[in-house]
């Protein structure tokens, strides 16, 4: 079938796809597209759920041959769009059921015999992403870059941060480029929240010392300054940044670095062994014994 658009054999395209009967609907809408039917609705009912990545990887190959062939460039948009709308409804369904499997207690890529998300769909979508790009969509880049984000947050479990935090930059970055700016920076401090350095965020502020400690590798450092230095391009406003080292920085960082946490230990010990007294006084007096 790709050879035949390579080929630009269009007419016979469109017979081989009318003839087969396990013809998949992206193969279909195709066949619609070139027989000039305009206005092409997308809704509920135009792809079964259960093929969404399959319908969207032959999508993808299908729209890569289609690039360089002699189809005119009205049918290849509205190809495009019909692709655009396929993506974005295969990671909606992916992020609906992760969500589904999340309020069970599980993620999604523990129940495989429910559902499972191809190892090659986010690549797929990157892949679709920067064809976008190349052709100036920035539309459509940024509803593929917000689906694709979807999935990405629908498998973390099974990704490095990095991974994650660049592909939540990249959906930042595609809504600033269509004027979505408020929404832009709300991705960028949800990004710098997630990558700011866990010393930071879970002091008890007792020693403000362990705040210049940073223990985050350096991927996740990348991530949080390219989130700061957008959003405050974005905002035009200066993000307050604390002064750290490394705990590779030098012999004393590490040393600071353990001795904080040892004493935010104690202090955390007492504490729960204060609680526990408390509440045992407190079962006493109102049991008598």
């Amino acid at each position: 079938m790709i050879d035949l658009i390579t080929q630009n054999k269009f007419q016979e395209l469109k017979e081989k796809i009318q003839n087969d009967e396990d013809a998949l609907a992206i193969q279909q809408f195709l066949v619609a597209i070139l027989n000039g039917e305009e206005n092409i609705e997308i809704d509920g009912e135009s792809f079964d759920s259960k093929k969404y990545q399959e319908e969207f990887f032959e999508g993808l190959k299908i729209y890569k041959a289609l690039k360089t062939s002699k189809i005119s460039q009205k049918e290849f948009t509205a190809y495009s769009d019909v692709l655009v709308k396929l993506a974005f409804k295969t990671a909606g369904f992916i992020r609906l059921l992760a969500n589904t499997a999340m309020e069970k207690g599980v993620f999604l890529s523990d129940i495989p015999e429910t559902y499972q998300v191809s190892p090659n769909l986010r690549a797929s979508f990157q892949e679709f992403i920067d064809l976008l790009k190349a052709k100036d969509d920035v539309k459509s880049v940024a509803n593929i870059s917000a689906a694709k984000a979807q999935i990405t947050t629908s498998v973390a479990n099974l990704l490095p941060k990095e991974a994650i935090g660049n592909d939540m930059l990249q959906f930042a970055a595609s809504y600033a480029a269509v004027g979505q700016t408020e929404h832009a920076m709300q991705i960028y401090q949800g990004i710098m929240n997630d990558f700011e350095s866990e010393s930071v965020k879970n002091s008890s502020g007792l020693f403000p010392e362990l705040n210049q400690v940073d223990t985050r590798p350096a991927v996740e450092i990348e991530v949080f300054e390219k989130a700061k230095a957008e959003f405050e391009k974005l905002s035009g406003e200066e993000f307050p940044e604390k002064q750290r080292m490394s705990v590779n920085d030098s012999e004393l960082a590490q040393k600071l670095a353990a001795e904080v946490h040892k004493k935010e230990k104690e202090i955390l010990d007492k504490s729960q062994n204060e609680s526990k007294g408390f509440f045992s006084k407190l079962k006493s007096f109102f049991t008598g014994k």
